[in-house]
C-alpha cells in the first residue's frame, strides 16, 4: 500500500501518468482547473506549469493539503493554486465554500480532474459535474479499465464524447460537458 501511495504522489502510478499525458496534450493557456483529490498537487501544478491561469486542489487529508501547498511554492505557482480540505462524500460541506464564500454556483472550471477511486468518482458525480463549465472537460481516473463503464454511466447525463485511455490495466475517462445541462 505504501508503494502505491508513493507511486500516486510521485507521478509513477499509471493513473497519474495518464492524467499528466492528458494535461500535456491540452491547450491549457488561460484555463481554470479543479484537481479534486489533489494529493501532492502534481496534477494542479502541472496544469499551471502548462499555462493554466489558476487551479484549485482539494483533498480529504490535511497533510496532503500542506504538501500540495509546499510543492506549489517549490514550483513557483503558489499564487495561482488554492488548496482546501474536503470531506470524503457529498454529505460534507462543499469545499469551495471555504474559498471566498462561494459554492458550486460561483466556481466552475474549464477542466475538472479527479484521480481518485471508482466509488468516490461515482458518488461525487453531482459535485464534479457542477464544477465543470458548460463545454468544459472532465478527466476521471484512479480506476481499473474494467471500472470505466461504471464511471461513464454515472457521468453520461451531463457529458458527451467519452474516451477511455488505458495504461497497464488502469484507465482515464475523459468527456466534454454538454453545453446545456
Amino acid at each position: 500500500m505504501l508503494l502505491l501511495l508513493l507511486e500516486l504522489l510521485s507521478g509513477e502510478h499509471p493513473t497519474t501518468r495518464l492524467c499528466l499525458r492528458l494535461l500535456a496534450s491540452l491547450s491549457l493557456q488561460g484555463s481554470t482547473v479543479m484537481d479534486y483529490g489533489t494529493g501532492s498537487g502534481i496534477l494542479a501544478i502541472a496544469a499551471l506549469l502548462l499555462g493554466a491561469e489558476s487551479a484549485v486542489g482539494t483533498d480529504t487529508d490535511p497533510l496532503a493539503v500542506r504538501a500540495a501547498e509546499a510543492n506549489a511554492a517549490l514550483n513557483g505557482v503558489a499564487c495561482k493554486l488554492r488548496v482546501v480540505r474536503c470531506g470524503p462524500n457529498l454529505n460534507d460541506l462543499d469545499p469551495l465554500l471555504q474559498l471566498s464564500g462561494k459554492g458550486q454556483d460561483g466556481n466552475t472550471f474549464d477542466l475538472v480532474v479527479a484521480n481518485i477511486l471508482r466509488g468516490p468518482l461515482v458518488e461525487l458525480q453531482p459535485r464534479l459535474t457542477a464544477y465543470c463549465k458548460p463545454g468544459g472537460q472532465i478527466a476521471l481516473s484512479g480506476i481499473l479499465d474494467a471500472q470505466a463503464p461504471d464511471v461513464i454511466e454515472a457521468y453520461s447525463p451531463g457529458f458527451e464524447g467519452f474516451q477511455v485511455h488505458t495504461d497497464g490495466g488502469w484507465a482515464l475517462v475523459t468527456a466534454r460537458s454538454k453545453s446545456a445541462l
